[in-house]
């Protein structure tokens, strides 16, 4: 082994050894929990507390067909707690409970599971006056396919006696975590469950759950549920009464399979009065012997067998050690109390067994409202080592030690619910048991283990120390790849049994199969992900396996797998580094840092990708796409004109503005026209259309008043321009105007379009006050229709009105200059004479102007 790698080794295993001692209690990133029988006081509250080790993880709660689903952030050193209280109308129960009309059938909404991001730990409380308990979640170890379970049997029977009105019942529950899993539940000799049969055969799909019920009259220890594929159970009973106190309460927790099970268990006596706190034992096997403290209390025992044990000593002072040992792996139930006071009432709990099984860390939560203890199983050579909330408890008097009698290795320690604190933590570098007790008077009682039931091998990230399945090693370049482990097991030997590469071209290399370290020689010219299995067996047989990932860049990777690509000019294309990885770093030319970039013009774009111990470059060059360009964008034009897009490139074309895809249109005003258009590659552009209506020939007037130069213009060519009755054959024109008036401009040419165009129109001269003004002095109205009607003529004709009046000042007639006053067509008599007239002119300057003049009427 190279130096480096040597260095790196120790540093791993000092890296366990410390984290070892922040070890985890019974966690797991996996629970199933079977629905818990409701009993018939009506329903119960579930409680799901939820604890990490690790800073957080990620936690999914669900029912079985997630029609439930909740996702939480679990922390160190704080209990998340999920209550189920709400009782769903499709179940007639809260989610995780089973009402009592669906017993012995199969449901497909009640049972409960977890998982998270990183191990942790999860009890199930239940909480109803009379009716509580702890269930401790198993995790992966309590899935399996053999199972023995256990109910209270220090009971009185509530279907027949006094004692009806309680109501007990035994039951299984059941959840199957594959489709078509068959299972079979076969109760011990001479008991039969509440449909009458000593057997259930039926067949589960994923999620679904069963319970089998039992009245409290027969005995379900020793109940032998078997099955072909993994499931999960959990038993026990509700609101049994027990047998010497006037009380009943629930004792029910999940079992772990057969292939979890041990010969050796420590039982501490609990808070129970005599003969209330006791254990039950199932053997598992033919031949099997148990003994506690030495005296045999089953010989030569059939698989199944059961029996109780009823421990003396003081419930004042609880903690005593009971040694219980077999030749073959054995159950053990306990039922105890956490209370003496009163009548209390009981609970139950799987007791692990001891060969490498227990916990280095465990973190709590005592039960609200209730007298909470803690009953320790340690070695006795380690009592010394044991914190309690950091401090070692012998620095604590009021915590108790009680060491074996019949085996001085083994010792109890009791923290009572006057020294457990509301969050309290156990830490040990050796591995210990933890049982929780809980009680208040006659009310309930409590009872669960949280510590750890493993004893298999495990397999550890050598980072984490954590068990995981696989080890991501991210992305790698180089080669050789060591491929590093950790382990936990009873045993210190341990052999490498195989090494599979699962994906890729690699080569494995494992030049000790005792030690923790193999090696990966990957071909250089692939690129991609690597899978490599490690099988590893420890002395014992106990198999784990654990998968490596990578992904690997090779000497011929390239970041773009493409060295060109047609874009459209413009339009945004992106660009992807193949085979992106966490922990890489990217520069793109575009100053982009992400594993994308955007271009959005043709040309060179070239990407750096950092692996941190190599360096790949790689370029991509952008070819232009597009292909339609427009041959026509701006016109003019003295009319209307048709204007034809047609473009063997040219897909579609859209004008926006006048909503149409034409692709010939006529145009007849002065306008931008904007349009998306659409080549045969895809590519889509905006663009726009000029077109200006060219203007017809007209008279310029130049700049001065009254000094005019009138100047023709916008001609093709120049005829004739006339100022009143004035023609010129020169197309520009000084002219000055003494006098404010209105003349009469005309331009005779040819336009652009070749067409012979006469313009008139009427130049004001505004700039003056000067007037011209022709004022007749006489007319004869007489019908001869000579001079029978009076007009006048202004410069300023728009801006003049006059009046004419009698000699006694009668208003006659009134009109604009440019209207005459005829007399007789208005029916007017007037006799010859004179008559007194008066104009008004509003001059440019906006003066009113007023004259008076004398006219005469002759015969």
């Amino acid at each position: 082994m190279r130096q480096e790698q040597a260095i790196f080794k120790a540093l791993l295993s000092l890296a366990f050894v410390s984290i070892c001692k922040l070890g985890i209690a019974q966690s797991d990133t996996y629970f199933a929990f079977p629905p818990l029988l409701e009993w018939q006081g009506g329903q119960h509250i579930i409680d799901l507390q939820i604890s990490t080790s690790v800073p957080s993880s990620q936690v999914w709660v669900y029912n079985s067909d997630t029609s439930y689903s909740q996702n939480i952030t679990v922390t160190q050193g704080n209990l998340s707690i999920i209550t189920l209280s709400a009782i769903q109308g499709s179940i007639q129960s809260t989610y995780g409970a089973r009402n009592l009309s669906w017993v012995n059938q199969k449901r497909t909404k009640d049972a409960l599971f977890v998982e998270a991001s990183q191990p942790v730990t999860v009890t199930q409380r239940v909480r109803q006056q009379f009716n509580q308990e702890i269930i401790t979640g198993k995790g992966m170890n309590g899935i399996g396919k053999e199972f023995y379970v256990a109910s209270q049997t220090e009971i009185h029977s509530t279907v027949t006696g006094n004692f009806t009105n309680y109501h007990g019942l035994h039951y299984v529950s059941i959840v199957a975590l594959e489709d078509n899993t068959e299972i079979h539940i076969k109760a011990s000799a001479g008991n039969t469950f509440t449909n009458g049969s000593d057997s259930a055969v039926f067949q589960l799909d994923q999620g679904e759950s069963w319970v089998s019920t039992m009245q409290d009259n027969k005995v379900l220890l020793g109940t032998k549920v078997t099955s072909d594929k993994p499931i999960a159970v959990t038993a026990g009973g509700n609101h049994l009464k027990t047998s010497s106190t006037n009380n009943a309460d629930a004792g029910i927790d999940q079992v772990t399979p057969t292939e979890h099970l041990g010969i050796k268990h420590v039982v501490l006596r609990g808070r129970a009065n005599h003969p209330q706190d006791y254990f039950m034992y199932v053997a598992t096997q033919n031949g099997t012997n148990i003994s506690v403290d030495g005296t045999n209390i089953l010989s030569n025992g059939n698989a199944g067998d059961a029996g109780t044990y009823v421990m003396n000593g003081n419930p004042a002072t609880p903690g005593k050690p009971f040694v219980v040992e077999s030749n073959l792996p054995i159950y053990v139930f306990q039922v105890t109390s956490g209370v003496t006071s009163g009548e209390p009432e009981q609970g139950m709990a799987q007791l692990p067994h001891l060969d490498c099984t227990g916990s280095t860390n465990v973190t709590y939560n005592r039960a609200s409202g209730l007298a909470t203890s803690a009953l320790i199983t340690i070695p006795s050579n380690a009592v010394s080592n044991l914190n309690y909330n950091g401090n070692a408890i012998s620095t604590n008097a009021s915590i108790t030690v009680q060491q074996s009698t019949y085996d001085p290795s083994w010792s109890g320690v009791y923290i009572g619910p006057n020294v457990l604190t509301n969050s309290f933590s156990l830490d040990c570098i050796t591995p210990f048991h933890v049982g929780i007790l809980a009680g208040e008077g006659s009310s309930t009682g409590l009872y669960g283990y949280i510590s750890g039931f493993d004893d298999d091998l495990k397999l550890l990230d050598p980072i984490t120390a954590l068990s995981v399945d696989d080890i991501p090693l991210g992305s790698l370049c180089d080669t050789t790849i060591p491929l590093y482990f950790d382990y936990l097991s009873c045993v210190d030997s341990i052999n490498v049994i195989s090494a599979l590469v699962l994906q890729g071209n690699a080569t494995i290399i494992d030049s000790n199969a005792s030690d923790t370290v193999l090696h990966a020689i990957i071909n250089p010219n692939f690129n991609g992900i690597i899978e490599i299995q490690v099988v590893v067996e420890d002395s014992r047989g106990f198999r784990d396996s654990v998968v490596y990932e990578f992904e690997y860049y090779g000497a011929s990777y390239d970041p773009v797998q493409e060295d060109t690509l047609s874009v459209c000019n413009g339009q945004p294309v992106v660009l992807q580094v193949q085979n992106p990885a966490t922990g890489l770093s990217y520069l793109w030319s575009t100053g982009d840092t992400t594993v994308s970039t955007t271009a959005y013009n043709p040309g060179w774009v070239w990407i750096t990708v950092d692996v941190g111990n190599c360096v790949f470059h790689d370029s991509i060059f952008l070819i232009n796409g597009s292909l339609y360009e427009p041959t026509i964008r701006d016109t003019a034009y003295c009319d209307s004109l048709i204007v034809d897009f047609r473009d063997p490139f040219l897909a579609n074309i859209y004008w926006t503005t006048l909503d149409t895809n034409a692709v010939e249109l006529q145009f007849d005003s002065t306008a931008y026209y904007p349009f998306i258009s659409t080549d045969i590659n895809g590519c889509s552009k905006e663009d726009s259309f000029y077109y200006r209506v060219i203007a017809e020939p007209y008279i310029d007037e130049g700049f001065g008043c009254p000094n005019y130069t009138l100047t023709a213009t916008g001609y093709s060519q120049f005829i004739s321009f006339s100022l009143g009755q004035q023609t010129y054959t020169e197309p520009s024109l000084d002219t000055l105007f003494p006098f404010a008036g209105s003349h009469e401009l005309t331009l005779v040419a040819i336009d652009s379009c070749g067409n012979l165009d006469t313009i008139s129109r009427i130049l004001e001269v505004d700039c003056l006050d000067n007037l011209l003004m022709y004022v007749p002095t006489a007319f004869s109205p007489n019908g001869d229709g000579i001079n029978d009607t009076y007009c006048l003529s202004s410069s300023l004709p728009t801006r003049t009105e006059y009046a004419i009046y009698d000699r006694w000042g009668n208003e006659l007639f009134k009109g604009p200059s440019t209207e005459c006053w005829d007399p007789v067509g208005l029916g007017q008599e007037i006799s010859k004479g004179a008559y007194s007239m008066r104009t008004f002119t509003k001059l440019p300057s906006d003066q009113l102007h007023v004259d008076e003049f004398t006219i005469f009427v002759l015969p």
